[in-house]
């Protein structure tokens, strides 16, 4: 047996494992994932990867190969009503956010993107950065102890094993994960909504479809009664069953009858592909994070589709954790930040699950169980872009707060000539950001400066190309982040804020940031932040 050494170990290769493994190697850590599949999905699920998602996509270099691998362009809002795909009988369901201009809020747009198209980008680009993908692997067993992980990972091929010593593990091993269970944690909410079959059918709509392109189609008639995606020639059907009837009822003859009644096409040629049962489930891990080990996307919560938070969700939490491993591996944080995983990423995913709930109720009429019956339908760009860190739920996302806790708001600037968002100052590590009266803390920031830590002086208006500071334009940044001339605020590696000075802090700016950092890099608050501004 072979003997190998990472610094994480990520199990599971869909979506979440695959960015997992992209933000980590980007910060330089050395990363082994093991994906018991042969290579990525077939399947075209998770229709939609959030502005928020490609901000962080965007951080990570790779925004513009997910845009240019084939993102659908979308008719109406997206979301789609018909008697059939081919019916003339059908109307676009309401999506408020679908005719909301996201452009004051973030520098990217929402993708419609399936999962199988995506996942190789991300395949691609966190092997680029040195990661070590091992697909067709699987997890035989692992012991955590304090002083790291210790795995046996099988070649499924050839049965060769692995022995890796890892210092952290990743469980992105979906939602019925074999880590969490064997880690004892139990998941709250109301549980399993309704058993699906994913039926897999290859057929040409051609132009039968009448230029209507979706990402989802609630389809109803006798024959047929669920949601379908189609993307090129393939259809995928999402029909709800009795499991006590169990998926063998799905035979190739059920599917191409399905098919059709679904497409309104009673001839269509139909070839059956696969049937991969699920469940629409809503639940979260009571805690995500168990010594040396983390659960990351479905491992730690599931929620039902409306919405298309669950994958944004997983991809957030990857980014989350990603900064705090790097800095933590690096040196530059002490390993208590690590706590701040499961204390920031579990509240935010209860909320956003009881957002999905909410919506399919509010988009489909799905009925809610009494508990979560009362749940209050947040704005959707709000729940993308306004969740918090602080316990303090959802901000309005078009008017930010600039708080700790919440994310920096995007403000166009100019650097050296260039437009430039405050989304791409944070893409390298944490910023300090100043105002133009704010020399003390770039210059407090210079004296702590290190490879985790960049700062910058933002000018109250437009600037020459060849100035050190950051144009504002449109000055707006003051306004948009609750400071003076004279404040500053320090912007984590996720693009949320650590911490705000509104003011100038006079003889005392070294203290007060090296105070700001210091909670930074341990998961505390600043007690600046804690008596002055909060």
């Amino acid at each position: 047996m072979s003997h190998h050494y990472t610094e994480v170990l990520i199990v599971g290769g869909s979506l979440i494992g695959l960015s997992s493994a992209l933000f980590l190697s980007r910060h330089g850590v050395s990363v082994i994932l093991a994906e018991r599949h042969a290579g990525t999905s077939i399947h075209p699920r998770t229709p939609g990867y959030n502005a928020r998602t490609m901000e962080l996509f965007r951080a990570a270099g790779v925004e513009e190969a997910v845009r240019a691998a084939g993102p659908w362009r979308l008719t109406g809002s997206g979301l789609l009503w018909a008697e059939s795909l081919t019916s003339p009988n059908h109307r676009w369901l309401e999506r408020p956010s679908s005719r909301q201009d996201l452009s004051a809020v973030s520098p990217c747009d929402d993708v419609m993107l399936s999962q199988d198209v995506l996942e190789p980008v991300l395949r691609e680009h966190a092997e680029a950065f040195g990661a070590d993908l091992r697909f067709g692997t699987e997890l035989r067993a692992y012991d955590d102890g304090p002083d790291g992980v210790t795995a046996v990972l099988a070649d499924r091929a050839t049965g060769a094993r692995t022995m890796v010593h890892a210092d952290y593990l990743i469980a992105a091993d979906g939602t019925d994960s074999k880590i969490r269970r064997k880690l004892g944690i139990g998941r709250s909410g109301v549980g399993v909504l309704e058993h699906v079959a994913g039926i897999m059918v290859r057929a040409d709509l051609g132009s039968a479809l009448r230029d209507k392109s979706f990402a989802i189609c609630q389809v109803n008639n006798p024959g047929f009664a669920g949601m379908v995606r189609v993307t090129g020639d393939t259809m995928a059907l999402h029909v709800p069953y009795d499991p006590a009837d169990g998926v063998g009822q799905f035979t190739a003859a059920r599917c191409v009858e399905l098919a059709r009644a679904a497409a309104g096409i009673p001839d269509l040629a139909v070839k059956p592909l696969e049937v991969l049962p699920w469940q629409s489930t809503a639940a979260v891990a009571d805690w995500f994070a168990d010594g040396r080990v983390f659960l990351a996307g479905d491992a730690a919560h599931v929620m039902p589709p409306a919405g298309a938070y669950g994958a944004n969700t997983g991809i957030q939490d990857a980014a989350n954790l990603a900064w705090k491993l790097a800095y933590v591996l690096n040196g530059w944080a002490e390993p208590s930040l690590l706590e701040t995983y499961d204390t920031e990423r579990r509240p935010v995913a209860t909320l956003t699950v009881e957002q999905a709930l909410a919506t399919g109720r509010d988009w489909f009429g799905a009925e809610l169980p009494p508990e979560v019956a009362a749940v209050e339908l947040v704005d959707e760009v709000s729940v993308k872009f306004g969740y918090r860190y602080d316990g303090a739920g959802f901000e309005d996302a078009h008017h930010p707060t600039g708080d700790p806790g919440a994310r920096a708001p995007h403000v166009w600037l100019r650097r050296r000539g260039r437009r430039v968002s405050t989304v791409d100052l944070w893409a390298q590590g944490a910023v300090l950001l100043a105002g133009p009266e704010g020399a003390a803390w770039t210059e407090a920031a210079a004296r702590l400066i290190g490879p985790w830590l960049s700062s910058y002086q933002v000018a109250d208006g437009p600037v020459i190309p060849a100035s050190p500071l950051l144009g504002d334009p449109e000055r707006r940044w003051a306004t948009a982040f609750g400071v003076t001339g004279g404040g500053a605020v320090l912007i984590r590696p996720d693009g949320f804020i650590a911490w705000r000075a509104a003011e100038p802090a006079g003889p005392h700016t070294d203290a007060v940031l090296a105070e700001a950092v210091r909670a930074l890099l341990s998961g505390q608050v600043a007690e600046h932040v804690r008596t002055s501004l909060v």
